[in-house]
């Protein structure tokens, strides 16, 4: 048998970004003289400090790769003394460490364009011997994970970049092969609810049971490239193993890793709802899973909140279900965990609607807030808030937000709005300046000062505003100066009114004007400010005066609803 039937050669350019780096490897080519080419311009572009072109020999019948080093230039390599690696490390040493939790986690990672253009999950891949062979086939795929891999190992441990990449690949060839094998051999069963029961119990006993029946599952999540397609078909089997699940709590363990996979896919929700859901839809189906009694707690005293995380339906409710009985730790907790990195991350909830986006950010915080348990939890929410919150503070967002006012006067509600649903106190001193700058135009003032609209009526409205913006907890200094200008329009309202005057001269029974006093005196019908404390200062007057002592003294329950007023007026203790 003639060489070329024996062997295949391929040259490999690397390069060193400085003498004291390892070599990364820089392209793959047929060719030796244009290996060698690539290797000298490199150095010539000073986009390495040394270059090496290695000639790379497959035997086909070994499978082990030959090296020889056919050219090399730049800085001398410093040898870096060898580091021992650490104890407790990620570094595979069998194909089955492919198949644990953490290596198929860093594998749907590596391979997650692949994964996504072959509307596969990382557990398909490694149970499907059609996958493999694909991925296999592909070659430049698995030599870039390789390398991925290769590289950080490489530099933790000080061991040969080449030798390890080699060690990578030998690893992965491995597990195709006996992942082909097997599946040439029928070793994953064909499983049918009416038998799912009876082929798990048959390998109990198996050295690989996991493996063997994660090959099973796979084999039926073939059939149909859909998320939701599959998710209903796990979760048939699902139901039908919960239900007798003595014994067989490995078999749930198994059929819980593809759906975790699936859950953890942006396009699979979208799937299920049977439209294209935005963040906020997806995060709102996720808390009425991960926290659906605080949802359902929360809803009824705020419809709002039963209006963005509406109940589950179908297959979502259906896995809700399985972990309401406790089953599904796993997903329960990557639930949780997605939510906290999706709350983190750039994406906007509702692109496009500012309004939608807050009231679903109000929701999610609401209820997940309540479902947080322990202290570690709670901190880890209140952080997640914190910084999705600097989104709503932005000057594209704020801008987007008024857009949709139609006047001044509502532009300045949706900015209480926006105060009184960030959170982090950093957060609100730039929303309160937000805030503070449109109460203090002059587009405002024109509006608040309007006689178009009664001045009762527009004082009852400041003092709602002022209300609110002490509620939204601004900080002394930003509340301070909202607060401030409220107070200033009240006070010009009501002198350009005369509205205190007025009040006094209405045909009216005493109590009852006592009682508008109060009203405006304890900032509940005109802001505090300058129009409270003239209120303030009438009713002080009025209690001094020997008739309204006397009606007071003769109507003990006016005294007992004028109290609250009073005392909220600091008037009485």
């Amino acid at each position: 048998m003639g060489d070329s039937a024996r062997s295949q050669v391929h040259y490999e350019v690397f390069a060193r970004k400085t003498p004291a780096s390892s070599w990364a490897l820089q392209s793959a080519l047929e060719n030796r003289e244009l290996a060698i080419q690539a290797a000298k311009e490199l150095l010539a572009a000073r986009r390495a400090a040394a270059v090496m072109v290695s000639k790379e020999t497959l035997d086909v019948e070994s499978g082990e790769y030959r090296s020889l080093s056919v050219f090399t230039d730049g800085v001398v390599e410093q040898k870096k003394k060898t580091v021992l690696a650490r104890e407790v490390d990620s570094i595979c040493s069998s194909p089955q460490e492919f198949y644990t939790p953490i290596a198929r986690e860093k594998i749907g990672r590596l391979l997650e364009e692949w994964l996504k253009r072959n509307g596969v999950t990382a557990f398909e891949l490694l149970h499907r011997p059609d996958l493999a062979e694909r991925l296999d086939a592909t070659g430049t795929e698995l030599q870039h994970v390789c390398q991925k891999l290769a590289v950080p190992e490489s530099q933790d441990t000080g061991a040969d970049l080449h030798e390890t990449m080699r060690r990578w690949r030998a690893l992965i060839d491995k597990a195709v092969t006996r992942l082909i094998t097997d599946g040439r051999k029928n070793t994953f069963p064909d499983i049918v609810p009416s038998n799912w029961l009876a082929t798990i119990d048959k390998l109990k006993d198996h050295p690989e049971k996991a493996y063997v029946l994660g090959g099973a599952l796979a084999k039926v999540l073939a059939k149909d490239n859909r998320p939701a397609v599959k998710l209903e078909k796990l979760l048939l089997f699902a139901t039908v193993l919960a239900d007798a699940s003595d014994g067989r709590e490995w078999a749930l363990n198994v059929i819980e890793a593809p759906v975790v996979e699936l859950f953890s896919s942006r396009t699979a929700l979208s799937d299920v709802l049977g439209e294209e859901a935005d963040l906020g839809t997806s995060l709102a189906v996720l808390t009425r899973m991960a926290a659906s009694r605080e949802v359902d707690l929360i809803a009824q005293i705020d419809p709002a909140v039963a209006r963005v995380i509406p109940p589950l339906k179908d297959v979502l409710a259906g896995y809700h279900k399985l972990m309401a009985l406790g089953s599904f730790h796993h997903l329960s907790q990557n639930i949780q965990k997605r939510l906290m990195q999706e709350l983190k991350g750039p994406r906007r909830l509702k692109p496009g609607d500012p309004n939608a986006e807050i009231e679903t950010l109000r929701a999610l915080a609401m209820c997940i807030t309540a479902a947080g348990k322990e202290e570690a939890q709670r901190d880890d929410i209140k952080e997640a808030f914190i910084e999705r919150s600097k989104m709503l503070i932005s000057a594209d967002f704020v801008d987007s937000l008024v857009r949709t006012a139609q006047s001044p006067v509502q532009e300045v509600e949706k900015l209480v709005w926006l105060c009184e649903n960030v959170a982090g106190a950093g957060n609100k001193r730039q929303a309160a300046q937000w805030l503070a700058s449109s109460i203090g135009s002059l587009k405002f003032e024109r509006d608040i000062r309007d006689h178009a609209r009664p001045a009762p009526q527009r004082l009852l409205w400041l003092a709602q505003m002022q209300k609110r913006a002490i509620a939204a907890q601004l900080g002394d200094k930003a509340l301070e100066d909202v607060s401030g200008k409220l107070g200033k329009f009240g006070g010009e309202i009501a002198t350009d009114g005369q509205v205190i005057s007025n009040m006094l001269r209405a045909q009216a029974p005493a109590l009852h004007k006592l009682a508008w006093l109060l009203s405006f005196a304890a900032g509940q019908a005109a802001p505090l400010g300058p129009v409270a404390d003239q209120a303030k200062a009438e009713v002080m007057r009025i209690l001094r005066m020997p008739a309204m002592q006397e009606a007071l003294n003769n109507n003990p329950q006016a005294v007992a609803q004028l109290k609250p007023m009073m005392q909220a007026a600091g008037l009485a203790a």
